[in-house]
């Protein structure tokens, strides 16, 4: 079948009567191009992607829980609700130029899933600036991140702190408690 495929596109070169349509159609059948995703923005403190997420996936309600991993990386599981359907994903964050320039992680994540039943593609999901929803697409087979459905989700209970550097002890806790005494 994918022999069949190659002959009809190729077929279709042939035909073509305008060498700007040939280039078009030989650069849409190109599997070697990355896949087209959508505009990264870097937001100081970043955004945080791990954490408990509902919502849907094309359509199907459930749950997505986002664990944190080494760097950039995430370990994602779609569990559907009511349905025995599951996506496991393999996530980065993927990193922007900061304001001094230096690299900072995005509200763009991409992600590889696959469901355990043979089934497998990519994906991408961009946070917003409060770290509350997430939106994105999907898409099945390799390269393909749009066409098999949509992503939309919002976080379950508070946002996790950012990412960014620890928090530091308020000293005006301590005087305070000092001031008033026991």
């Amino acid at each position: 079948m994918v022999s069949g495929g190659r002959r009809v596109i190729r077929t279709a070169l042939l035909r073509a009567r305008s060498p700007a349509l040939a280039v078009l159609l030989a650069c849409a059948c190109d599997k070697e191009q990355p896949p087209e995703l959508p505009p990264a923005e870097v937001y100081v403190p970043p955004v945080a992607v791990h954490g408990q997420w509902r919502g849907e996936v094309a359509g199907v309600e459930g749950t997505l829980q986002v664990d944190d991993l080494a760097g950039p990386r995430y370990r994602g599981m779609f569990q559907a609700s009511g349905l025995a359907r599951r996506y496991v994903l393999n996530m980065e964050q993927l990193e922007g130029p900061g304001p001094d320039g230096e690299a900072l992680p995005s509200n763009l994540v991409r992600f590889t899933w696959q469901d355990g039943r043979g089934d497998r593609g990519e994906g991408w999901l961009l946070v917003n600036r409060e770290g509350s929803a997430l939106t994105g697409s999907f898409g099945r087979g390799d390269g393909t991140t749009s066409g098999a459905g949509e992503w939309t989700f919002v976080r379950t209970g508070e946002s996790p702190p950012p990412t960014s550097e620890p928090e530091e002890p308020d000293e005006s806790d301590e005087q305070d408690s000092d001031a008033t005494g026991p």
